[in-house]
């Protein structure tokens, strides 16, 4: 059987499919070819995926057409048929795709869109609490897919086969391949500053201050990892510490990827970096602000935590896109630096 899955894109969403992935090649093992579609940007997080086949890049940002895409995807048909077409994004984008191949059998996730739409308009914290995970299927992001599409595999135990199928240490669902080691002498700590939008970063001296604590009451070093363009990490620099390491632009996408597969713990915002540190079973601490826990991206290692504030206005989007109405992002600002470092000695990862 060859299957076709697609998630074009973002960098968490891509990294928590290869749960779908890791299921998939637990029930059926060798007698199964997985191709995966995604966009050119994070084809690096799943290139060396064990259980992936092949992986079909779309760079649209680099004047690839959509030509391109469609006859990559028929050179892979031609050599190996394709029976079934897993839609993991379910966007117009996707739904494009499909129809490209609608003799193809295909099956489309159910993001559980009306259900994150109720959240995001119910603001009181008692409707909140009526929305349960058991009556909503908010479930984690990790599990959803493959409580959903279980049934059609005739696999009544998808979870526990997936977990037992990752011997890591802490049995997580997702999973990324082994890369090359980026040295960093010692044990040490990520912090992970960025996201991918502005109302979900905690605020930058926050980070700081949560650094310099981490400093004084740890051997460990501490790592910034950030993009290029997250120029607010200069803020680092009032450390001055040998044990502080700034790589905020520094690293690529797989160097970044080897750093937080060797760390000790990642502590940062609600983004694709806690959830590569979790797929190579390393604990995370995720801060949450504009969104909720409850929309299923909430770490789910063993070992992780996460902080979120229980305020009326939240979740005011399912993305955390949306721009604050408030004078001030409350529902960051009022996280404090002890709060996280308080959940992190609680982890029991503190050394």
């Amino acid at each position: 059987m060859h299957i076709l899955l697609i998630r074009f894109s973002s960098m968490g969403d891509v990294v928590l499919q290869t749960a779908t992935v890791n299921w998939l090649r637990s029930l059926y093992g060798n007698n199964i070819k997985l191709s995966f579609v995604t966009s050119q940007e994070f084809a690096s997080l799943i290139d060396s995926h064990p259980g992936i086949n092949n992986v079909i890049t779309f760079n649209r940002r680099g004047g690839e057409t959509w030509k391109h895409l469609i006859q990559k995807i028929d050179h892979l048909d031609n050599e190996t048929p394709i029976d079934l077409i897993m839609d993991l994004h379910a966007t117009l984008r996707s739904f494009r795709l499909r129809l490209n191949y609608w003799t193809t059998p295909a099956l489309t996730i159910d993001k559980r869109r009306w259900e994150r739409f109720l959240l995001t308009k119910l603001k009181g914290t008692f409707f909140k609490r009526l929305i349960s995970q058991r009556v909503f299927g908010l479930e984690p992001q990790a599990q959803r897919i493959i409580n959903d599409f279980e049934s059609m595999f005739f696999d009544s135990y998808g979870v526990r086969r997936t977990k037992d199928f990752i011997h890591g240490p802490h049995l997580e669902m997702t999973s990324l391949g082994h890369l090359p080691e980026y040295k960093i002498d010692g044990k040490y700590i990520v912090l992970a500053p960025s996201a991918s939008f502005a109302p979900k970063r905690w605020p930058v001296k926050s980070f700081v201050e949560l650094a310099q604590k981490l400093l004084n009451s740890t051997n460990n070093k501490v790592v910034i990892l950030a993009g290029p363009e997250d120029k607010f990490c200069e803020a680092f620099a009032e450390i001055k510490s040998e044990r502080l390491l700034n790589l905020q632009g520094k690293t690529s996408l797989k160097e970044s990827m080897s750093i937080l597969a060797g760390a000790e713990v990642c502590i940062g915002n609600d983004s694709g970096m806690n959830h590569i540190a979790e797929a190579h079973g390393v604990p995370c601490l995720t801060i949450f602000g504009p969104t909720d826990p409850r929309f299923g991206f909430a770490p789910h290692g063993s070992k992780s935590k996460y902080v979120s504030k229980e305020l009326w206005c939240k979740p005011c989007s399912t993305t955390g896109s949306k721009a604050c109405f408030r004078d001030k992002v409350y529902c960051m600002q009022e996280i404090t630096v002890g709060e996280v470092y308080e959940t992190y000695v609680s982890m029991g990862v503190h050394s």
